[in-house]
């Protein structure tokens, strides 16, 4: 896989497709999940100069006629080792509107008769984070890290993600083809729900243990798979988030398991051209609550009533690498 990122190459990304970009609750955890990756030792002696890499993406889709819409994305990664410290900086922003949704409109003559229909817009998807982890590599195989992150996903009803990660990271395997790296630490999280309407959500502390696994596989030379899973089982009882199953307050202790898993392949077409597609798969025990649409005149919910974000969902997405420098 080394050999896929030139060291210090400038890489401009397009990315292509991006799945179920159009349903607003599949959204649920896209840009902002509880993902914080891994890191590979340094494959550089440490009177090696300072590595820098930093790879940019960004990308559109516009739909319209029957069906109308757009999202727009961009990301950020960046990395400087030096020895065996390395740091790691990214951040990615995404925002979209669907504008397929249709009320009735009533007869300028006749309010009780309608005579149309409107298109009304929503936001699809609203979601940003930014991340930083440290890694200390005490031998080829030992590390320790830290991480922090901070984000938000207002489709998904959290106004505000943040935490920290500490930890102990273990290369179990490396030769010509493979790299495959363990860890297991502490994770902090604190979520800030959008408000729902006659409810009072107080912000959400989790403290959770993480484990984590990820597989670098160079295929030949040119080609290179990457698959990882990551898990979070909270340790206390949040007191303050609403339970899913019954819409009570309190969650008890491993009742917020949150589980990210990610495939990748990463190809080099052509000298500076690569073309890579990836799939992650997301899955919250507890999701966020969600404000209900407004209802038409007539019509109320039920008092015990609320919907929260689907609890799993998945992203898709293909991209065009191409390498400036």
């Amino acid at each position: 896989m080394s050999k896929l990122r030139a060291g210090g190459a400038l890489l401009v990304t397009s990315v292509l497709a991006v799945s179920a970009w159009a349903e607003p609750v599949a959204q649920a955890q896209n840009v902002p999940a509880p993902t914080f990756g891994f890191e590979k030792p340094p494959e550089k002696p440490p009177e090696t100069p300072v590595d820098w890499k930093v790879q940019s993406k960004a990308g559109a889709l516009l739909t319209t006629g029957n069906a109308e819409g757009k999202v727009v994305t961009a990301a950020l990664d960046a990395s400087r080792q030096a020895g065996g410290n390395k740091l790691s900086l990214d951040g990615a922003v995404a925002y979209g509107t669907s504008n397929n949704t249709f009320v009735p409109v009533p007869s300028a003559g006749d309010p009780t008769v309608v005579d149309g229909l409107a298109r009304t817009s929503t936001t699809s998807t609203n979601e940003w984070r930014a991340r930083g982890r440290y890694d200390r590599f005490f031998t080829l195989n030992n590390a320790g890290y830290a991480a922090g992150l901070i984000g938000a996903n207002r489709v998904a009803g959290k106004r505000l993600l943040g935490g920290g990660q500490v930890g102990y990271s273990r290369q179990l395997l490396k030769n010509e083809r493979h790299t495959t790296v363990a860890e297991i630490g502490y994770d902090f999280s604190y979520e800030s729900y959008v408000q729902v309407p006659g409810k009072s959500l107080d912000g959400v502390q989790i403290h959770s243990a993480r484990l984590f696994a990820g597989e670098l596989w160079s295929l030949t030379k040119d080609t290179g798979f990457n698959v990882s899973a990551e898990a979070l089982f909270n340790l206390n009882k949040e007191t303050g988030a609403l339970d899913s199953s019954n819409g009570t307050k309190g969650v008890d202790s491993f009742k917020d398991t949150r589980l990210v898993a990610k495939a990748g392949l990463t190809t080099r077409l052509f000298r500076a051209l690569s073309f890579a597609v990836g799939f992650t798969w997301r899955y919250d025990q507890n999701p966020a609550p969600i404000s209900p649409p407004t209802l038409p005149m007539g019509l109320t919910y039920a008092p015990t009533f609320q919907p929260f974000a689907k609890s799993s969902d998945t992203l898709t997405e293909a991209t065009f690498i191409y390498a400036f420098l």
